[in-house]
């Protein structure tokens, strides 16, 4: 009973340490505001969880730099409560960012794609100006990926998120695309700022 007890009192511990550091990012400087921040939780069906929220960046010294932002984290839930855990890999697949003008419209035609379906190259991990280029992470819970970088005069960005997946720590594949059935959320994501 004692073990019991014991055991319940760890998870719990466990679960709100892990839970506590959820806003916690990676490169924070010249990301958008946490508070406005667009966020979906996709659930596996042995009890593993991937959070991913989408921001914006923009260089601090002149707002001529602009990425768009996918910050991704693992969990496995343990009696409902997200407890952080590492995955064998953390993939942004397909995502697309536009810069935008003062009435929210697009400044280019066609966004700037980045994710492993168009280049393990496109992203940047964990910073805008990190000299880690992939698009995939293995061995991590948590990681930010940065797109290329569009550099001109934008008074904000959209950005749409349409396929995640992650390899759990046990292994297991699971992939999420938009179009696709998922639970509790379903991509695509869309973020504006």
């Amino acid at each position: 009973m004692l073990r019991r007890v014991l055991l319940s009192l760890c998870l719990l511990m466990m679960s709100v340490a892990g839970l506590t550091v959820t806003n916690a990012t990676p490169a924070s400087a010249g990301l958008s505001p946490l508070e406005g921040r667009e966020c979906m939780n996709f659930d596996s069906s042995n009890n593993r969880r991937l959070s991913i929220c989408g921001r914006g960046w923009v260089a601090d010294a002149a707002p001529t730099q602009w990425r768009g932002v996918v910050e991704m984290h693992t969990y496995i839930l343990v009696n409902g409560h997200p407890v952080d855990r590492t995955s064998q890999s953390i993939t942004v697949n397909q995502a697309t960012f536009w810069p935008t003008n003062i009435d929210g419209q697009a400044i280019i035609s066609k966004g700037i794609d980045f994710g492993n379906d168009f280049s393990s190259r496109s992203c940047r991990v964990n910073g805008a100006s990190s000299s880690q280029i992939a698009c995939s992470v293995p061995n991590t819970s948590r990681v930010a990926y940065y797109s290329t970088a569009w550099n001109g005069v934008a008074k904000g960005l959209k950005l749409d998120v349409h396929k995640v997946s992650w390899r759990d720590d046990v292994g297991q594949p699971h992939i999420v695309q938009s179009g696709s059935p998922s639970s509790p959320d379903r991509l695509p994501l869309h973020f504006v700022w």
